[in-house]
């Protein structure tokens, strides 16, 4: 798919002038399509008066674990390997900003991208997505899953089991020397936002086909709607089925630490 190709699929999902959130997958557009064509087209699509934001996490590298040994951010870190092609290109293109979260960074373009980036401290990671949510924002899923929207974590915030952690990772300081920093309000696993796509409202997604995937836009505000009352059905509705996964055993234990209510 070339650039021409590629604007053309994304101006149906009619995001000029939008603050978004994208996550997307550089298969779904075709094994000839690059990640520079993916970012080129998306910021044409949105415009000049648009925002893009994108994480730019590089958790699985920065955090301090017991069993990895990390390493220190810096703003030139690239983005963890799962996180995606697109993403890596998107953080060097010229005029795209981003942010100094040792782990959980964002990436931004556009008008607002300065005030986007500007809310997110050490102990708000989501600072962005809660800008995006006021600015009536939209996640734009180019080939993903919910799986990969971040969004989701803000539902878990607001619910009242603490499912966001406190971690420790490494950064590289004014000085240039390595420092442990705390975190606070860290998300977690997400694979099992993908239990919201039964959930969707069909009249509340645009959706546009990929080669081989779909392209959809959905309303930030709706998506975190829908979240929290997915939790308040059952809190346990985002911990996956993973035996090995610690993220969500820290889930369980937050759901087993708050007393029942009477």
């Amino acid at each position: 798919m070339d650039r021409t190709e590629a604007l053309h699929r994304l101006q149906q999902l009619d995001s000029a002038g939008l603050s978004v959130v994208v996550h997307a997958a550089l298969p779904a557009f075709g094994p000839d399509t690059t990640p520079t064509t993916v970012c080129e087209a998306l910021i044409e699509a949105v415009g000049p008066n648009g925002t893009i934001v994108i994480p730019t996490f590089t958790s699985s590298e920065t955090l301090i674990t017991p069993d990895a040994v990390p390493i220190a951010f810096r703003l030139e870190s690239p983005v963890s390997p799962e996180v995606g092609a697109v993403a890596e290109i998107f953080r060097i293109l010229p005029g795209v900003l981003r942010s100094s979260h040792p782990s959980h960074s964002f990436a931004a373009y556009g008008r607002h991208a300065r005030d986007m980036l500007s809310t997110q401290r050490d102990n708000n990671p989501l600072g962005p997505i809660k800008k995006l949510n006021v600015m009536q924002g939209h996640v734009l899923l180019l080939g993903t899953s919910l799986r990969a929207a971040t969004v989701c974590h803000l539902a878990e915030e607001l619910a009242p089991y603490p499912y966001l952690q406190r971690v420790s990772g490494l950064r590289i300081n004014a000085a240039g020397f390595a420092e442990r920093v705390i975190l606070d309000h860290v998300p977690g696993c997400s694979v099992a936002f993908d239990r919201l796509e039964s959930r969707l409202d069909p009249e509340e997604v645009v959706s546009v086909p990929l080669p081989h995937g779909v392209a959809r836009k959905i309303a930030i505000r709706y998506l975190v709607r829908l979240a929290s009352a997915a939790l308040a059905d059952d809190p346990a509705i985002f911990i996956c089925d993973r035996a090995d996964c610690r993220s969500c055993e820290i889930k369980r234990a937050a759901i087993a630490a708050v007393p029942a209510a009477s």
